[in-house]
């Protein structure tokens, strides 16, 4: 128990699973295009989605872990403003039991005032609840609860061309800008730290494949994350058009005792239909189990 209490303090708001196909490729998107769930990541990369987008996803944490439902939600949507940007809405919750965490996100992202660069910008709502003690030994406590705010701000450049047919995709994003603190009686112990992720993508339009490399400080830490994602097959039938996209990534941390995680996954698209499904074998805890995400999408 003690164990478990340490990693999941450590743990508060991080990523825990927002979309299969971000966790497919390592978690190395912060240049991914065309994606709505990017919000989470870097909200500049928003200004590639054209019409709209919505998705929704769940990912299990942690299988092993005996009476208790380790669950995350994710839900969003993504509309373009034509000229004037794209907006888009999320919201992830993760919910075991006796504690809700819930992160709503409102993005924008435009490249209105700039020439082939895009910016962005995300105002997250943040909170969680722990309910009182319960029981016939339980210690009187009463619920807690927090609600606070913070920002990401995102940059995005895409070169065309940069070889023939491929196309460099560069992304940066820093996160909880404000370092707000998650504690119930506002102890600076419990501030989030800021994060700063840098990435690039290396897109091949004649191959259908993308290379995807990322790095993140945070906390003093520096992660070092890839994933790769290509089109393994692609045809036509009754009219519709569908692909299957097979993705495999990975990332740790450069400490010398960082175990790492080794993640992969799949998505089947029909037309503007989407189901996304990821796989994460994380060496950093062992015996609860791999972690597996799966989401449908769909584009208007």
């Amino acid at each position: 128990m003690v164990l478990a209490v340490s990693v999941l303090h450590g743990q508060a708001f991080m990523d825990k699973g927002s979309h299969p196909r971000l966790i497919g490729l390592g978690h190395a998107v912060t240049a991914l295009e065309g994606e709505a769930s990017s919000l989470f990541y870097n909200p500049a990369v928003l200004t590639s989605i054209n019409g709209a987008q919505a998705f929704a996803g769940f990912t299990e944490l942690y299988p092993m872990v005996e009476d208790d439902d380790l669950n995350v939600l994710n839900a969003g949507a993504a509309y373009s403003l034509g000229e004037l940007g794209v907006v888009a809405v999320g919201i992830s919750q993760f919910s075991p039991n006796f504690w809700t965490e819930r992160t709503m996100v409102l993005s924008y992202g435009t490249s209105f005032f700039t020439d082939g660069l895009s910016l962005g910008v995300s105002a997250k709502l943040l909170s969680w609840s722990a309910d009182a003690p319960s029981g016939e030994y339980a210690v009187p406590e009463p619920a807690l609860s927090y609600t606070g705010f913070t920002l990401d701000l995102g940059v995005y450049y895409k070169v065309t061309d940069i070889l023939e047919q491929n196309d460099l995709q560069l992304g940066a994003a820093v996160t909880d800008l404000t370092q707000p603190s998650v504690a119930s009686n506002g102890s600076s112990d419990a501030s989030l730290p800021l994060s700063i992720t840098a990435g690039a993508a290396l897109r091949s339009r004649k191959h259908d494949y993308t290379i995807f490399a990322a790095l993140r400080q945070r906390d003093g830490d520096l992660k070092v994350m890839a994933g790769y994602e290509i089109t393994a097959m692609k045809t036509q039938t009754l009219g519709m058009e569908s692909e299957f996209l097979v993705r495999f990534g990975g990332g740790r941390v450069t400490a010398a005792d960082s175990q790492g995680e080794y993640n992969g996954g799949f998505g089947v698209r029909v037309e503007d239909l989407r189901i996304d499904y990821a796989y994460t074998y994380q060496a950093f805890i062992r015996h609860v189990g791999g972690i597996s995400s799966v989401a449908i999408s769909y584009a208007f």
